[in-house]
């Protein structure tokens, strides 16, 4: 039986597909064809809009702001893939939006959140971190009554996250025997595996954490949300020192377990993806393909479900992938 948060996000997700529905069509789920003893297939949100999923969840957010909210703007903290969310939501929507990004984000990322928003994206430069740059945030938003949209931590943004489980229902390509969902915030992984659970009750879902980033894992031991006090960068998109306050509770329900990866085996997994299907994800989105490539004697004969959740790569990160993927491999 579920939990009453975890109703509330099914509900979510399915009052949220009309919504995104509208903006974009489904992403392909394509099968790899590598030489492995499982089916693996992958859900590709790098050929979304944003070349990420962090879209959906920022839009079907966006979408339910009232009149007052859309009129007053909205405030947003991100360095990565949620702000340029944000920024086509807004443009979208035609809401004003301040992002706040740290002082060390590359340029190339701010060009990106300029692109998708236009005009109506502000971008603050605050701080060298993001916490510091998510703190800025809420100071504003409560100055000011805007807002705030968060990358994960609400039930709204899951609801939209969660529509890509739903397009991989529709594809007709399950049922699946796993899944495998990178964590960040968790909000992804939790709105996932609400939906998938629901489709396919003997599926196994597992979490997928970096070894030096494993916030939820940590949370799962401590029975709480815990600041694990520093989150290793090299995969940035989920870098993140603390569970969200709901996601926790969602993910403790849904997962099934945590399993984590080392940057070698992402950066295996990068390379596998490459020769086998010309694909290039960023770090993080390549991390679900890297545990259950690191399971594969455990998932013999068995359908695996993975999400690419992203490629905006930073271009300089190309050398120290190869170089590492020969560790991994």
């Amino acid at each position: 039986m579920s939990s009453a948060l975890c109703d509330e996000l099914f509900e979510a997700i399915l009052m949220a597909r009309q919504r995104v529905y509208a903006v974009s069509g489904a992403t392909p789920l394509e099968e790899v064809a590598a030489d492995l003893p499982f089916r693996l297939f992958v859900k590709r949100e790098d050929l979304g809009p944003i070349k990420a999923y962090k879209w959906r969840g920022a839009y079907n957010r966006m979408a339910l702001l009232s009149p007052e909210e859309r009129s007053r703007g909205i405030v947003a903290a991100s360095a990565g893939n949620h702000a340029q969310g944000v920024a086509l939501a807004a443009k979208l929507l035609g809401v004003r939006a301040k992002i706040f990004m740290p002082r060390s984000t590359p340029d190339v990322k701010q060009e990106a959140v300029r692109r998708f928003g236009g005009d109506n994206v502000e971008i603050v430069l605050f701080g060298d971190a993001y916490d510091e740059a998510s703190r800025a945030a809420h100071e504003t938003a409560a100055r000011e009554r805007l807002t705030f949209v968060h990358p994960y931590d609400d039930i709204a943004t899951m609801g939209g996250q969660g529509t890509l489980a739903d397009e991989c229902v529709m594809s007709g390509k399950g049922p699946f025997d796993a899944a495998f969902l990178q964590i960040g915030g968790g909000g992804m992984a939790a709105a996932c595996a609400c939906w998938l659970r629901r489709q396919y009750p003997g599926i196994r879902i597992y979490g997928v954490e970096g070894a030096q980033q494993a916030s939820m894992k940590a949370a799962f031991a401590a029975g709480t949300p815990v600041n694990i006090g520093k989150a290793d960068i090299f995969c940035d998109g989920t870098a993140v020192r603390e569970a969200g306050k709901l996601t926790f509770p969602l993910c403790r329900e849904l997962l099934d377990d945590i399993v984590t990866v080392t940057n070698d085996d992402v950066c295996w997994a990068i390379q596998m993806l490459w020769e086998t299907h010309r694909v290039l994800p960023e770090t993080s989105g390549a991390m679900g393909v890297a545990a259950a490539l690191k399971s594969e004697k455990e998932l013999a004969g068995k359908k695996v479900l993975t999400v690419i959740s992203g490629a905006n790569i930073d271009f300089g990160m190309l050398g120290v992938i190869t170089r590492n993927s020969q560790v991994g491999g």
